[in-house]
């Protein structure tokens, strides 16, 4: 739209922002969002890369820690539990103790968003792939913001 003034014309594009603009505020949650493992296209929205927050990124994180042997992830050498090493050795209390140190150890340096309650380890019926023993894991966790939200996260390492 042309404009004129005093013989000079000036021409705009787009349109015109008003000078003062009320601006609302929006709330914000402050939750934390995670990768969805395994990466699959199993939605209906599609995609391999799916996100998921609370409980279920929790448990995921916990679970991938205890499975991830230490050395095993490029980026993060120190990111994992050494409990593979632990299953040809002699189930007694000393061994069970230092698999309760190896769990509390990496868990305090790798999740974040919740604390752990309690930790259980068990010897496995099940023989694992390779002949030896297998151990069950069951951690019992509690979310930083709520004391109420409390639930365990069940890992067999063979």
């Amino acid at each position: 739209m042309p404009l004129t003034s005093a013989g000079n014309t000036i021409t705009t594009h787009g349109r015109i922002i008003p000078t003062k603009q009320k601006y609302e505020a929006k709330s914000w949650s402050k939750s934390a969002f995670g990768l969805k493992f395994k990466l699959d296209k199993g939605t209906p929205l599609g995609g391999f890369f799916n996100k998921i927050s609370g409980v279920t990124a929790i448990k995921n994180a916990v679970k991938q820690l205890l499975l991830t042997t230490r050395g095993e992830r490029l980026m993060l050498p120190d990111f994992g539990c050494n409990l593979q090493k632990f299953l040809f050795q002699p189930l007694d209390e000393d061994t069970f103790e230092q698999i309760k140190e190896e769990i509390t150890t990496s868990f305090s340096k790798y999740i974040v968003g919740a604390r752990l309650v309690k930790l259980r380890v068990f010897p496995s019926d099940a023989i694992g792939p390779y002949g030896g023993s297998s151990l069950q894991v069951i951690l019992t966790l509690e979310i930083n913001e709520s004391e109420l939200e409390v639930f365990d996260v069940e890992v067999v390492i063979s």
